[in-house]
């Protein structure tokens, strides 16, 4: 369950008119790295030091530097379960990629309203909690948000995706004691104690269990379409009923209750390839 979670996909319109898309594992991913925190520290850096009528109702580097952690870690803890709710109800509604801004506008607005509300009941306790925030400190709050998302979607999402491809051509899984290069498999096929490893050269057979090999891949790698059956991402090409076609023409069978993954991870592969 929680690995459908994390490949549950993510479509928005982003500020320059594309389509930027990503699922929620890639999200976290993005969030442990140390590039994103980079921007991050050094935006609310920028933010805590500068005049306080940014936030008048903290007069101190402190409590401005403190609101604007606090806020984010609010955002971080709540960004994965809100991002996928949100863009469901908006397919549901209106069909297609929600606009960047109009997913994160409530987000924000909750996350700097909590914070706001939460310092000033620990540290100003005569004034009233949700008092403290006006109309330009939203819109600023919103703007600064928007500028960090976008920012993270088209330049710093792209530059992780870019080195994971790096790594997965590196990569290696060890099947019944030998390595076998990850950009070498196209699929795995299961038949009885025994794999049939499929590539560029052919077919090898060696004594493994399925499992085995399940555990050294992750999402981004491929899919299990069947209890027999591994797909690697870049093998896929159609899904035909409950039938996957493969670019060599091949075909591996899809079992009925793996179908709407596998459809959803097809339909995230054409996104890949079409925007690449």
């Amino acid at each position: 369950m929680l690995g459908k979670a994390y490949s549950h996909e993510v479509h928005v319109y982003v500020s320059n008119g594309s389509v930027a898309h990503f699922t929620i594992r890639e999200m976290h991913q993005l969030y442990m790295s140390w590039q994103m925190w980079v921007l991050i520290l050094v935006g609310f850096f920028i933010m805590a030091t500068g005049h306080p009528i940014t936030l008048p109702q903290f007069d101190s580097f402190g409590l401005r530097l403190a609101f604007w952690l606090i806020a984010l870690f609010f955002y971080l803890a709540a960004s994965a379960l809100y991002s996928r709710l949100t863009c469901r109800i908006w397919r549901k509604l209106f069909g297609g990629p929600i606009p960047l801004i109009l997913l994160s506008l409530p987000l924000v607005l909750s996350c700097t309203y909590l914070t706001s509300a939460l310092l000033t009941v620990l540290f100003e306790p005569g004034k009233a909690p949700f008092h403290s925030m006006t109309w330009q400190m939203n819109v600023r709050n919103i703007l600064v948000a928007h500028v960090f998302e976008t920012v993270a979607l088209l330049w710093l999402l792209p530059a992780q995706r870019a080195r994971q491809e790096q790594t997965c051509s590196q990569r290696t899984v060890t099947l019944a004691g030998r390595r076998f290069l990850l950009s070498d498999i196209a699929r795995v096929k299961a038949a009885e104690h025994y794999l049939e490893i499929y590539g560029a050269g052919g077919v090898e057979v060696i004594r493994e269990r399925m499992a085995t090999c399940l555990e050294q891949l992750d999402p981004n790698d491929g899919i299990q379409t069947h209890r027999s059956h591994w797909v690697a991402a870049d093998s896929a090409e159609a899904l035909k009923g409950r039938t996957l076609r493969l670019v060599d023409g091949e075909t591996v069978p899809v079992a009925r209750g793996r179908l709407n993954d596998v459809r959803d991870w097809v339909d995230a592969q054409t996104t890949l390839q079409e925007t690449a």
